[in-house]
């Protein structure tokens, strides 16, 4: 089952044994409301917002339901996607599957429409008429699976509660590692899923951290957009941020603002964000270290 054409009957479910899983800890499809397509092109594109990506995913979702389930009406819906999709991407040799939409009971989380448990598919996998075929679909996994340690992964899988966040912060992971490495500095120690899932305060607060990946203020004229370009071949490198133009001196915090795709005209506008980062450290810190407090004053 390599390549389109392919179409194959399978029982499989929306899990993985843990032995094939790099890091032991699945990322692609958490629960009912958590999932990730990033792999599948999901951001890759300048206007990869929530309300733009939730229109997209819905109009494909509909209009697969009205498909009958043979590779040719399927090809015909690839090509249909295709066409009124014509954006190039902002990475234009990273392919965006119109295969990926809505799935679910209540279709609130990105998946494969020919996946064998997707709505209509009776058991059938069909993923090998996509454009890489059924046995990457089935076998690939991004590189924070192995980048990001189990810990980690748990975290940001427990914090995000919804696709669009999730898919933005756990495939960045650059981003993400950056972020927990300056917690364990703070704290001293390594931090852990447990100490989050007792704490709604230090969730609340962390979640507020996550969002600067959708919400940052300050983005460089050169940004790409929300999503990460996360293959690991150097194709397209973070950023520069000038420090040495602005007579600035290189921030501490300089891979989270690679990260976040910055940009900064002064050394004005830099401390402006580095008091965003250190306030936003300083809150989640606090509520770790005062784990029975009231979260609403975290």
């Amino acid at each position: 089952m390599n390549g389109r054409g392919v179409v194959e009957k399978r029982r499989s479910v929306f899990q993985h044994p843990e032995a094939t899983i790099p890091g032991g800890v699945y990322l692609c499809q958490v629960s009912e409301s958590v999932s990730c397509g990033a792999c599948c092109g999901l951001y890759n594109r300048v206007d990869a917002f929530r309300e733009t990506l939730l229109k997209i995913l819905s109009f494909r979702t509909r209009e697969f339901q009205e498909i009958p389930r043979a590779a040719d009406a399927i090809e015909v819906f690839r090509l249909r996607m295709e066409h009124l999709e014509s954006d190039p991407g902002i990475y234009p040799d990273f392919y965006c599957c119109p295969f990926l939409g809505l799935v679910g009971k209540q279709h609130s989380r990105v998946g494969c429409l020919l996946h064998p448990l997707s709505d209509g598919n009776r058991g059938i996998d069909f993923r090998g008429l996509s454009f890489y075929g059924g046995l990457a679909c089935r076998e690939y996994f991004c590189p924070p699976c192995r980048s990001l340690s189990a810990d980690r992964k748990e975290i940001v899988r427990a914090v995000c509660t919804d696709w669009y966040l999730y898919g933005l912060v756990i495939t960045d992971d650059a981003f993400t590692n950056a972020f927990f490495s300056e917690i364990d500095r703070r704290l001293g120690r390594n931090l852990h899923l447990k100490e989050i899932q007792e704490n709604p305060g230090a969730a609340k607060a962390m979640k507020f951290f996550f969002n600067l990946r959708q919400n940052w203020p300050f983005r460089a004229v050169r940004w790409k957009g929300p999503g990460t370009y996360f293959f690991k071949d150097a194709t397209y490198p973070p950023i520069p941020i000038e420090y040495e133009k602005m007579g600035c001196v290189v921030s501490r915090h300089d891979a989270l603002f690679q990260a976040l795709g910055s940009g900064f005209k002064s050394c004005y506008a830099l401390e402006a964000a580095e008091s965003i980062l250190e306030s936003s450290f300083s809150v989640l810190t606090q509520c770790l270290y005062a784990p029975t407090s009231d979260h609403l004053s975290c």
